[in-house]
């Protein structure tokens, strides 16, 4: 099954700050409908790398059986890490980098290895289509007043008949 997975996130750079994200992933079905599930991470204080992982968790944990994946973000240490084959070496190293030093959200990337190993994956920064409607609901969402830090907001409308028109106005 071939798998798209979006991250976007409120912020780039290692600053600590209040920020949200959007994760969707979206399953083209067999008649050619693109069938997508998606939400929000709202966070007090977070950095992007942080927050991009706990959107890529969140996004890889509801896949079910193996796929092929693609991972669209512009989070570059997420990108790096990926691309570059970083992961499987920290792995072995023990979440020791080249430097010798423990690497930063360790918990986090074991969990997200632990998920991509069920999967083939290839990740990107190029555009998409559902970019500009994720950023705005991450603006609309840092606007909101939150109770909690780290608070999950499920989002229902990705997968409406006018994003499948916009989607096949793209393609």
């Amino acid at each position: 099954m071939n798998v798209s997975i979006y991250i976007e996130t409120s912020f780039k750079g290692p600053s600590t700050r209040r920020a949200a994200g959007a994760w969707i992933v979206e399953c083209i079905t067999s008649d050619g409908i693109p069938n997508t599930r998606g939400g929000l991470i709202y966070a007090d204080r977070t950095t992007e790398n942080d927050l991009a992982l706990r959107l890529i968790e969140k996004a890889f944990s509801i896949l079910n059986k193996m796929c092929c994946v693609v991972v669209f973000t512009e989070c570059g240490h997420v990108l790096r890490t990926m691309q570059n084959h970083w992961l499987a070496q920290w792995r072995k190293n023990g979440w020791i980098n080249a430097k010798g030093k423990l690497i930063r959200n360790a918990e986090q990337w074991n969990r997200c290895a632990d998920l991509f190993e069920h999967h083939m994956t290839e990740w990107t920064d190029r555009w998409h289509t559902y970019r500009l409607e994720m950023q705005r609901r991450i603006r609309v969402e840092l606007e909101l007043e939150h109770t909690a830090d780290y608070e999950e907001i499920v989002v229902k409308e990705w997968n409406t008949p006018k994003r499948r028109k916009e989607r096949e106005d793209y393609v």
